[in-house]
């Protein structure tokens, strides 16, 4: 054969050194979240039960994960060993789903319901504190939505009556006044003729003081509100007999006096007028005296008339003398006072009327700065009730 043609050398490959045995696997290091404590509970305001002790918290074993038990939230799910655990840059946990809306049932302890509650645990005392309408002590107290009996106050007692509400006309509407003992009465009876006719007003006429018994016209325009004015001021007031038709009878003296009445219904008296109405007429004034008596009121007459006898039912007073029938000056009406208080002086008692003209009621004035701390200048009332009439 033919001679193999020579060729060159193999390079011998690089020694490979010999695998060298590897060391056995460290066990792979669980990767464990930090541990938050749960915050803490909030006690609610109503428990549906008792308070009872709080069960140890379980602790996680090594490599998991412990969950947070928050309440009213969906518990997180807790990862399975070996499973992936997301973390989030600040350490903590995925926070849970949104809380679900918790459901409020009519009756059973909802908002403004009464129902469960501090009321509803054993042994405690709710709603100690008195209620308006609320039922007494011991009594069962109906449970929440049950109909309840309305709240009947009850009646307050009537309030007393007033003096005014009984006795007769002189007792009830009589003006107050203080006696001075051991000293005659006079009496001012001051006939009111209304500014119209030039006399003087109401004001001033109450301003003279409770010692006048102010005389009323009862036909006169608005006498039922003037008569309060001065009742309201201390004054008491008497009506004057008005005219009657011709030929009356005792039928008409009971109308009449029924309307003058109702004029002026607080009045203590019926006076005459200058010219008698009824006095001297014993029909008429038979009829007059059972109105009258009926009231309590008294009966004036004037002087020197017939029929100005007293009766046991109707009290009785007689007008000394009318001073200014001529619309004197006032320095006359002061000279007439004067005799008038020595009637009273000698017979204990005496009564005067004039009307309210400015220059009767100036005399009138000028004589009670004198003279009337020497008399009980008093009204008709309490002049008749001392009986100290002529």
């Amino acid at each position: 054969p033919p001679a193999a043609s020579a060729q060159p050398p193999r390079a011998a490959p690089p020694a490979v050194p010999a695998p060298a045995t590897e060391p056995p696997a460290k066990p792979e290091t669980a990767v464990t979240p930090p541990v938050i404590a749960p915050p803490p509970q909030t006690p609610a305001v109503a428990l549906d039960t008792l308070p009872q002790a709080e069960p140890a918290m379980p602790v996680p074993p090594p490599g998991r994960a412990a969950a947070l038990d928050l309440p009213g939230a969906e518990t997180a799910p807790v990862p399975a060993p070996g499973g992936e655990i997301t973390l989030m840059p600040d350490g903590a946990l995925v926070p849970p789903g949104p809380a679900r809306p918790r459901v409020i049932v009519p009756g059973q302890g909802g908002p403004g319901e009464g129902g469960a509650g501090f009321a509803s645990a054993e042994g405690t005392k709710v709603n100690r504190l008195p209620q308006v309408g609320s039922a007494p002590q011991g009594s069962s107290v109906p449970p929440s939505g049950a109909p309840v009996a309305p709240f009947v106050a009850a009646p307050e007692p009537a309030p007393a009556a007033p003096p005014e509400a009984s006795g007769p006309a002189l007792t009830r509407f009589g003006a107050a006044f203080v006696e001075k003992p051991g000293r005659p009465y006079v009496t001012v009876l001051l006939v009111d003729v209304g500014t119209t006719a030039g006399g003087l007003d109401a004001q001033t006429i109450a301003a003279l003081g409770s010692w006048v018994t102010v005389v009323l016209d009862p036909s006169a325009p608005g006498v039922t509100e003037t008569a309060e004015s001065y009742r309201a001021a201390g004054l008491e007031v008497a009506m004057l007999a008005d005219a009657l038709p011709a030929g009356a009878v005792a039928q008409d003296v009971e109308v009449a006096l029924a309307a003058w009445h109702r004029a002026v219904p607080q009045a203590v008296a019926l006076v005459e007028p200058e010219t008698p109405v009824l006095q001297g007429k014993a029909p008429l004034l038979a009829q007059a005296e059972k109105a009258l008596a009926a009231e309590g009121m008294a009966y004036v007459t004037q002087p020197g008339g017939i029929g100005a006898r007293a009766t046991k039912d109707v009290p009785r007073a007689g007008i000394f003398r009318v001073l200014d029938t001529r619309r004197d000056k006032a320095a006359v009406i002061t000279r007439t006072l004067g005799r008038a208080g020595f009637e009273a002086a000698r017979d204990g008692a005496t009564v005067v009327m004039l009307s309210a003209w400015p220059e009767s009621v100036a005399g009138l004035t000028a004589w009670a700065a004198e003279e009337g701390a020497n008399y009980n200048l008093a009204p008709l009332s309490a002049l008749i009730g001392a009986q100290k009439t002529k």
